[in-house]
């Protein structure tokens, strides 16, 4: 799945493109191709180099690295998770120290 967060900083330094094509959709369309033509011109595509020893290296250090930001995205998916649960026990705790400190009701 594609995060697009990552992509925001790319499509915004293309303002220019995107006015010149008239929406921010063309650009990021256009960013995404050229991309792609990148990728593939530097071996995305997993073609053989020709030198069976560098498409091992190749391959296992794209593996590597694809395993990396696996690990990356779920420490922050779980850094995320822990201010949110911070963030939420505060309120909770700010919450009852108000219900306690309240206006008492009154028994009759």
């Amino acid at each position: 799945m594609l995060d697009t967060r990552q992509h925001e900083p790319l499509a915004a330094s293309h303002g220019t493109h995107a006015a010149a094509h008239g929406t921010h959709a063309a650009a990021h369309g256009a960013d995404a191709i050229g991309r792609r033509r990148l990728w593939s011109r530097c071996g995305g595509d997993r073609a053989s180099s020709g030198n069976r020893a560098f498409d091992e290296y190749r391959a296992e250090t794209l593996r590597r690295l694809e395993e990396e930001q696996r690990d990356f995205r779920a420490f922050l998916d779980r850094l995320r998770h822990a201010k949110d649960k911070a963030e939420f026990d505060q309120f909770m705790a700010e919450r009852r120290r108000s219900n306690n400190t309240g206006p008492q009701p009154q028994t009759v």
